[in-house]
C-alpha cells in the first residue's frame, strides 16, 4: 500500500473544508430584485409569440411562394424567442440555487438551535428533496 493510501495519512493530510458563509439577506434581496424585473423580461416574450402566433395563422392561407417568405420569419422570431428563454432560464436557475443555500442555511441554524424534529421533517417533504 502506497503511503499515501494509509490511514495515519490520510488524518494528518485531509483536504480542509472551506465552510463558504451563506448571506441570507443578500441573497433574498437578489431574489426580489430579479422578481420585480421579470414582468419587464416577459413583455418581450409575449410580443414575440404573439408575432409568432400570426405568422402561423398567416402561413396556413399563404399561397406557395408566401410560405417561404413566412417560414424566414418564422425561424428569426423562433431564434430571438429561443435567446430571450436562454436569459430568463439562466436568471430562474441562478436564483433558484440562491433558494437552495438559503434552504440549506435555514436547516443548518434549526439543527444548531436543537430543532432536529422540524428539520427531519423539512427532510421528509418532497418540496425540500430537490434542496439537497
Amino acid at each position: 500500500m502506497a503511503l499515501h493510501q494509509k490511514k495515519w495519512w490520510k488524518r494528518i493530510f485531509k483536504k480542509k473544508e472551506h465552510k463558504v458563509k451563506v448571506d441570507v439577506i443578500k441573497d433574498l434581496d437578489a431574489m426580489t430584485e430579479y422578481l420585480k424585473e421579470l414582468p419587464q423580461e416577459i413583455e418581450p416574450i409575449l410580443k414575440e409569440i404573439e408575432k409568432l402566433r400570426n405568422l402561423e395563422q398567416e402561413r396556413g392561407v399563404a399561397t406557395k411562394s408566401i410560405v417561404q417568405i413566412n417560414l424566414d420569419a418564422q425561424a428569426k422570431v423562433i431564434d430571438s424567442l429561443l435567446e430571450k428563454y436562454e436569459y430568463v432560464q439562466n436568471d430562474v436557475d441562478i436564483n433558484m440555487l440562491r433558494l437552495k443555500k438559503v434552504a440549506n442555511e435555514f436547516l443548518r441554524n434549526a439543527k444548531h438551535h436543537g430543532m432536529k424534529d422540524l428539520v427531519n421533517e423539512k427532510k421528509e417533504d418532497h418540496r425540500w428533496r430537490i434542496l439537497w
